[in-house]
């Protein structure tokens, strides 16, 4: 048996009845590991927890029940150990399932546990703020940053959508100045992607790939509502790269400017960065647990 923790919210939206949760953790035991749960008391909570677990020694495996937020936590916790994260999707949107080839909830996540591999996986860095999927500026922060945590928990992804047609409707385009590779340019909307998924099963980025040490830039330049729109619009059947006012490309340095009134929307939480904020990349700097069938991309 691998010896392993879990970490868990118990009082989250993606908290699990007493009787699921013990039934998780015998589907990790039949998988070959001996997770000992470690609920935590409050923000910040995951990442401490594991970043102590995982310097004291004494474990392969940091399992992390929750949603997108929660995973970039623990792993923020992990970043530059030997202990590998072990994803178990219980989120709204579950965006790292689709990169990691995992389903988008726990228990099925769990059972593919079994005979799992270790990726490599980057890490960006927003400052000193790591992040697993993306770091984004624009409508999507707005979205977020205006939720209503027990709609959500609720009604899942259709509260994310009610939330961004009511927002929608009084939009306003402020345009993001960011340098890059030392060039000034602006933005209606930009995404800096460690992999491709956006959203769910969306690509925003196509070629972003999370084992090649880059990090890839896609801006969206023109004003306006109905613009922003289609640029959404397309992405859901992957046509907003065909776009003249869109660009998707990987780069060498990039700091964002501003201005950015609702803070940064990364990997799925909106978080108040301080200006100028540079973005970085380390190579293969988490191990992560992938399903032996999707130990390559």
């Amino acid at each position: 048996m691998r010896p392993s923790i879990l970490i868990y919210n118990p009082v989250s939206g993606s908290a699990l009845s007493p009787r699921k949760f013990e039934d998780l953790l015998a589907v990790l035991r039949d998988a070959g590991y001996d997770p000992t749960p470690t609920p935590t008391q409050g923000p910040g909570d995951a990442q401490r927890i594991a970043r102590e677990k995982s310097r004291a020694g004494g474990i392969e495996v940091a399992f992390a029940l929750g949603g997108d937020g929660t995973l970039r936590e623990v792993a923020a916790g992990l970043i530059g150990t030997d202990v590998a994260l072990g994803a178990l999707p219980a989120g709204t949107a579950n965006v790292l399932a689709f990169e990691l080839g995992l389903a988008r909830r726990p228990m099925p996540s769990a059972r593919s546990m079994a005979g799992a591999t270790v990726r490599k996986l980057d890490v960006g860095y927003a400052g000193d703020v790591p992040f697993l999927m993306m770091v984004s500026g624009g409508l999507d922060a707005l979205v977020m940053s205006s939720q209503n945590s027990a709609m959500k928990r609720r009604f899942g992804p259709a509260a994310v959508f009610v939330s961004g047609l009511k927002r929608f409707a009084g939009w306003q385009s402020p345009m993001i100045e960011i340098e890059v590779d030392g060039q000034r340019e602006q933005a209606t909307f930009f995404s800096v992607c460690n992999i491709p998924f956006y959203g769910g099963p969306f690509k925003v980025a196509p070629d972003a790939d999370a084992g090649d040490g880059e990090l890839d830039l896609v801006t969206f330049t023109t004003p306006g509502k109905i613009a922003l729109l289609g640029f959404f619009l397309g992405m859901l059947t992957g046509r907003h790269v065909r776009r003249q006012d869109v660009r998707s490309r990987r780069f060498r340095d990039l700091t964002i400017h501003g201005p950015l009134p609702w803070g940064l929307q990364m990997d799925g939480d909106v978080l108040p960065i301080p200006l100028p904020c540079p973005i970085k990349v380390k190579r293969g700097a988490l191990r992560v647990l992938v399903p032996a069938k999707s130990s390559t991309r």
